[in-house]
C-alpha cells in the first residue's frame, strides 16, 4: 500500500512539473511556427528571402511544343490557309486515297504528321485524336480513336513523327472532314494542336454547287458570314537553295533562335498573308443563304455556288472560311473547307 501512496502523492509534482515545462515549450513552438509562417508567405515574391526559398529561372524549364498544321491558329496568327491539310493522309492497302473520294462502310488508314516547335524537349508517347465532321463549318465531331506518337526535338531524328489510325467510315454515304487533335498538358504552345482536313470537288457543267452544314455551336445566337480565296500551300524550294532563316530576311549568326523565327514569321507574312489570295475577277462565289444568324445550337444547310469564267478549264481551288459573330463581340474562325472545281 505504501508504494500505491507514494505514487498518488507523486501525481502533483508530475503535473507542476509538465506545466513549468509548457511555459517553456509553448512560446517556443509559437515562434516556430511564425518562422514558418513568414517563410511561406514571402517565399516567390522577388526580394532576397536569405535563401529561404530557390527561383527557378524559366530556362531550366524545357517543355515540347507539339504542333500540326493548324487552321485556326496560322489565321490568327495573319497567315493564308487551306482545309485541305497536308499532316492528314488516308489510305486504303497502303495507296493514298483522296478525301473526298471515300466508301460507305469501308475501313482507312489515317496517316498523320506531327512536328515539334521546341529544340530542347520531346513528347514522347503523344496521343493524337482522331474524329470525323459532316462536311461544314463549326459542326460537332465523332471521336474515332487515339493514336500515339513518339515526338523528337525539332530538328530531331524522329522529327516529324508519324502515328497510323485504323477508321472504318459510318455506313451512310456522304461527304466526311477529319480532325487531329494533339493532347499534351505541359504544352508550350497549345493553340497549334487542331488540325483539319475538309475538301471535296465539283464539276463545273455550269456552275459548280456545293451544299455545306453550318452550325453555331455557340449558347448564343451569331451571324456567319463567309469569305473566299484561292491560297494554295506553295513548294518548299530544295534545302539548298535556303539562307538562314529565309533568301529574303538577313538575320546575324549571334542573334539566336527567338530573333530567327521572328525573322521567318515577318517572311513568311509576307508572301503568305491572309487576303493576297483572292479569286480572280471573272470568278464568282454566291452563297444561299448569305449571310445566316443562327440560334444557339442550330444547324442549317448553306448553298455555294461557284461560276468559273467561260473558257476556264482544268482545276480550281477555292478555300471558303466561315466567321461567327455574336452581337457586341468580335468576329471568331468557325471553320472552313476547300473546293475543288475542275472542267474540262
Amino acid at each position: 500500500m505504501s508504494g500505491i501512496s507514494q505514487g498518488w502523492q507523486a501525481i502533483p509534482r508530475a503535473i507542476r512539473d509538465l506545466l513549468a515545462s509548457l511555459t517553456v515549450l509553448v512560446p517556443a513552438l509559437k515562434s516556430f511556427c511564425r518562422a514558418i509562417a513568414n517563410t511561406c508567405h514571402n517565399c516567390g515574391k522577388g526580394r532576397d528571402r536569405g535563401g529561404a526559398c530557390i527561383t527557378v529561372s524559366p530556362a531550366v524549364l524545357k517543355r515540347a511544343d507539339p504542333l500540326i498544321y493548324s487552321q485556326y491558329y496560322l489565321m490568327k496568327m495573319g497567315l493564308s490557309v487551306t482545309w485541305d491539310n497536308p499532316d492528314i493522309e488516308i489510305f486504303r492497302g497502303g495507296l493514298p486515297v483522296a478525301p473526298f473520294a471515300l466508301l460507305p462502310a469501308t475501313d482507312y488508314d489515317v496517316r498523320i504528321r506531327v512536328w515539334n516547335g521546341s529544340y530542347d524537349a520531346p513528347a514522347l508517347n503523344l496521343p493524337v485524336a482522331l474524329s470525323y465532321l459532316s462536311f461544314g463549318i463549326g459542326v460537332s465531331s465523332t471521336a474515332i480513336a487515339i493514336g500515339k506518337a513518339d515526338l523528337d526535338v525539332k530538328g530531331g531524328p524522329l522529327e516529324p513523327a508519324f502515328t497510323s489510325i485504323p477508321w472504318k467510315t459510318p455506313p451512310l454515304p456522304g461527304h466526311y472532314c477529319l480532325q487531329a487533335l494533339l493532347i499534351w498538358p505541359d504544352d508550350a504552345n497549345p493553340d497549334n494542336n487542331l488540325g483539319q482536313k475538309n475538301v471535296q470537288v465539283g464539276t463545273a457543267h455550269s456552275p459548280a454547287v456545293f451544299d455545306i452544314q453550318v452550325h453555331n455551336d455557340a449558347a448564343i445566337a451569331r451571324a456567319f458570314t463567309f469569305e473566299v480565296d484561292q491560297y494554295v500551300i506553295p513548294p518548299l524550294a530544295p534545302c539548298s537553295d535556303q539562307a538562314s532563316p529565309t533568301r529574303r530576311v538577313a538575320v546575324a549568326p549571334t542573334a539566336g533562335r527567338l530573333a530567327e523565327s521572328k525573322a521567318r514569321w515577318k517572311a513568311v507574312l509576307a508572301a503568305q498573308g491572309y487576303g493576297r489570295f483572292p479569286l480572280g475577277p471573272d470568278w464568282t462565289v454566291t452563297f444561299s443563304p448569305a449571310r445566316p444568324v443562327l440560334a444557339a445550337f442550330q444547324q442549317i444547310t448553306v448553298q455555294i455556288t461557284v461560276q468559273p469564267p467561260a473558257d476556264f478549264l482544268g482545276q480550281q481551288t477555292v478555300n471558303v472560311h466561315g466567321f461567327a459573330q455574336a452581337e457586341n463581340r468580335g468576329r471568331a474562325l468557325a471553320g472552313g473547307v476547300t473546293l475543288l472545281v475542275e472542267k474540262s
